[in-house]
This record gives structure tokens, C-alpha cells and sequence, in this order.
């Protein structure tokens, strides 16, 4: 089970934009290389594919190969957040500073409950450009209630793997 289930559990019903600050530059400029998918689309496709099903839907294609290995390495497969039911709204993409073959797409997921609420919560991934094209290398989600935003970087599975346990601990299983 990958870290979306265990964070799920811990967001709240309002989103906070981690991204607002750099809505300003539109995906034209990020990926103007004709024939290559994307950065949005990317992510679309990785959240589509996950949510029909993960590996069999051949999602880790979508992921840096730094960001597969890690997976591999500590036995984290990528999974989808809470149920397939849950539905998401990709809005756009962004240059992060200063680094010229990466950008973030700014997510928003509603996960419906038992309880006829729905949460929802803001998810910003991190791609970098690739031989083949953009792939994700992680994500960073809203936490809502004026917590943190809760970071976790694929290509670092050590990182990962102890954040994961941690969360694991902290919250129990995931019910929603």
C-alpha cells in the first residue's frame, strides 16, 4: 500500500492551494516538444490507470525509472488513494524554480465516505523530463487543518519506506 491511503486518512474535507503561487505560467511553456504527452496528461493517465487497477493497468510505465527501482527496492508497490470511486480533477502544470526538466501538476481528489461527505484534498506531483517523456517522481499533499503539506519523493526509498512506517503506526488502517 502506498503512502496515498495512509495520508488519506489525515485530510480533511478543505483544500489549501500548496500551488498558488505558480499558476501563472501556462503547460505550453513547459512542453513544447511536439510528439511528447503532456506533463498533465501524464498524470492523468497515471491517476486513471491506478484506480483501474495499478500494475496490471500498467501504471509504473509513468514513473521516473529512479522513482520504479525505489519502489522495487523497499517492496512499495504504487497504489491508488482510498476507493475507485474516488475522482480526480487534474488543473495544471508548472515549472518548479530552477530546475529546467521538472515540473508540478496540481491535482485535486474527492474520495466519497460511508457517511455521504466528501473529502477532498489538493495533491501536487513532481515529474521530471525523461528520455521517454515526463514521469512522476512523487508528490506532495494537503494535510488541510493548517498542517504541513506532506511530501514523498519516489526516487528516495529509505526516505520513503520510514515516513510510510511512521504514518503506518501513527494512524492504524485506513477507513474511510
Amino acid at each position: 500500500m502506498l503512502a496515498f491511503a495512509s495520508l488519506a486518512a489525515g485530510c480533511g474535507s478543505q483544500s489549501t492551494d500548496v500551488a498558488d503561487s505558480q499558476r501563472s505560467v501556462p503547460e505550453t511553456q513547459i512542453a513544447a516538444d511536439s510528439g511528447q504527452t503532456q506533463p498533465a496528461e501524464v498524470v492523468s493517465q497515471l491517476l486513471d490507470r491506478v484506480r483501474r487497477g495499478g500494475q496490471e493497468a500498467s501504471s509504473n510505465e509513468l514513473l521516473t525509472k529512479l522513482a520504479q527501482q525505489e519502489l522495487t527496492r523497499i517492496g512499495r508497490p504504487f497504489q491508488f488513494p482510498g476507493s475507485p470511486d474516488t475522482r480526480f480533477e487534474v488543473r495544471q502544470a508548472f515549472p518548479v524554480p530552477d530546475q529546467e526538466r521538472a515540473v508540478w501538476v496540481q491535482t485535486l481528489l474527492t474520495e466519497p465516505s460511508d457517511s455521504g461527505e466528501d473529502f477532498q484534498y489538493e495533491v501536487v506531483w513532481t515529474l521530471r523530463k525523461e528520455t521517454e517523456g515526463w514521469r512522476v517522481s512523487g508528490f506532495v499533499i494537503d494535510q488541510g487543518d493548517g498542517r504541513e503539506p506532506l511530501e514523498f519523493d519516489f526516487e528516495n526509498g529509505d526516505e520513503m519506506a520510514a515516513r510510510l512506517a511512521a504514518l503506518e503506526q501513527a494512524e492504524g488502517p485506513v477507513n474511510r
